[in-house]
C-alpha cells in the first residue's frame, strides 16, 4: 500500500513540475495592445489599410486595367472601318495623255461596314460597363475586407484577455495542489490520497483549459496577420 502511495506522490509530482514550466505566459503572442480610445482606433485604421494591400485587391485592380485595353481595342474598330481603295490604269501609269478619255484615271473608296456601326459601340460600352462592374466589386471587397480584419483583432484581443484571466487561476490550482502534495507527504492525518487525486485533478484541468486559450490566441493572431500580411508586433512597433 505504501509503495503504491509512494509511486502514486512521484507520478503526480513528475506531472506537476513539467506542467509548472507551462503556467508561465507564452510572451510572444500575449502582446501588449494599446488600452486608449485613440490609440485603438488608430491601430484599427492601420490594419484596415494594410489590409487594402491584399491580394483579392490587386487582382481587381489588374481586371480594371484590362477593361482599359479592351475599351481602347474597341474604338480602335473605327479606324478598322476606314479602308482605301484604289487603282491605276495602264495609261495613268505610262502616262500616256494622248488616252485621256479613259476615264477614272485613278479613284479611291471608303468601305463602311454597317454591322459595324452597331457592334463596335457596343462593345466599347461593354468594355467601360465591365470597368464600372469592377470598381464596384472592389468596394465591395473592401467593405468585407474591414469587416474581416475588424472582427479578427476584436477575436484575437477577446482570446488575449481570456487567457491572461485564466493564468491566475492556474496557479492557484497549481499552489493548492503543492501544498496538498507538502501535506500528504508530510502524513498530515486530514489529507487523504482522494484529497491529493483532486487537487490534482482540478490543478490539471486548468493546465488543459490553458492550452485551449492559448491555441485560440495563436490562431487568432495567425489569422489576423494572414489578412493584414504583416505581423502584429511589426504592426505595433510602428504605430
Amino acid at each position: 500500500m505504501k509503495k503504491a502511495l509512494f509511486f502514486l506522490l512521484a507520478v503526480c509530482t513528475g506531472a506537476a513540475t513539467n506542467v509548472q514550466a507551462q503556467t508561465q505566459a507564452d510572451t510572444s503572442i500575449i502582446l501588449k495592445l494599446p488600452a486608449d480610445v485613440f490609440t485603438v482606433s488608430r491601430l484599427k485604421e492601420k490594419l484596415v489599410e494594410l489590409a487594402m494591400n491584399n491580394p483579392s485587391i490587386k487582382v481587381l485592380d489588374t481586371k480594371k486595367e484590362i477593361t482599359h485595353y479592351d475599351e481602347n481595342r474597341a474604338k480602335a474598330g473605327w479606324l478598322n472601318m476606314l479602308t482605301a481603295a484604289g487603282n491605276l490604269n495602264e495609261f495613268t501609269i505610262k502616262g500616256n495623255s494622248n488616252n485621256s478619255t479613259l476615264y477614272p484615271r485613278y479613284n479611291f473608296g471608303i468601305m463602311v461596314p454597317i454591322g459595324n456601326l452597331i457592334s463596335i459601340p457596343n462593345e466599347v460600352k461593354a468594355a467601360k460597363a465591365n470597368g464600372r462592374a469592377i470598381d464596384q466589386q472592389k468596394e465591395g471587397e473592401k467593405l468585407a475586407l474591414k469587416v474581416m480584419v475588424l472582427r479578427a483583432y476584436e477575436d484575437y484581443a477577446a482570446n488575449k484577455q481570456l487567457y491572461e484571466l485564466q493564468l491566475p487561476l492556474l496557479e492557484d490550482a497549481y499552489n493548492h495542489y503543492k501544498q496538498t502534495e507538502q501535506k500528504f507527504s508530510n502524513g498530515d492525518q486530514n489529507v487523504a490520497v482522494e484529497g491529493l487525486n483532486d487537487a490534482y485533478r482540478i490543478y490539471n484541468a486548468e493546465m488543459v483549459r490553458k492550452v485551449n486559450l492559448e491555441r485560440d490566441v495563436k490562431q487568432s493572431k495567425i489569422s489576423l496577420e494572414g489578412i493584414i500580411g504583416t505581423t502584429l508586433e511589426e504592426v505595433l512597433l510602428h504605430l
